[in-house]
């Protein structure tokens, strides 16, 4: 192939490469791993991967590290508002961001999530509570990363 012919194939290349590479996601699966969330257990603390709020909430010492994917489940069991977002099943139990559980008001849930102090915030069975607001938003997420 004549070198002239060959740079003028490598010229090109830009305008044919993939939308990948013009920083455009290339699959679904680029677009669900930006709509993740990352809860620091050292800091009781839920982050948005996309625009980096990050809000406070309740956890415990069971909450399980890891990456998981989020499903959206119904519930009639009181205090959860009617659904729960799953992270991870183990035997009859499902880990879960769900609403502040308030169905045991000496446990204060409400003003310990408010709590500036970390050990305040450590306190359920291992799933995650948040603020109303906060699930809301989560209802659209795909991806929680506990760490």
């Amino acid at each position: 192939m004549p070198l002239r012919l060959l740079l003028g194939i490598l010229c090109c290349l830009p305008i044919f490469a993939p939308a990948h590479a013009q920083g455009q996601p290339d699959t679904v699966g680029d677009f669900i791993q930006k709509k993740k969330v990352i809860v620091n257990t050292s800091k009781a603390e839920l982050c948005f991967a996309d625009d980096h709020q990050c809000h406070p909430v309740l956890i415990g010492v069971s909450t399980p590290k890891g990456k998981f994917d989020l499903t959206l489940n119904s519930t009639d069991k009181p205090g959860y508002g009617g659904e729960v977002i799953g992270f991870k099943q183990e035997g009859d139990f499902l880990f879960a961001l769900h609403r502040v559980w308030n169905q045991i008001p000496s446990e204060r849930r409400s003003e310990r999530i408010a709590s500036s102090v970390v050990s305040d915030r450590i306190m359920t069975n291992g799933c995650i509570n948040v603020s109303d607001a906060v699930y809301e938003k989560l209802r659209h997420y795909f991806v929680l990363e506990v760490i």
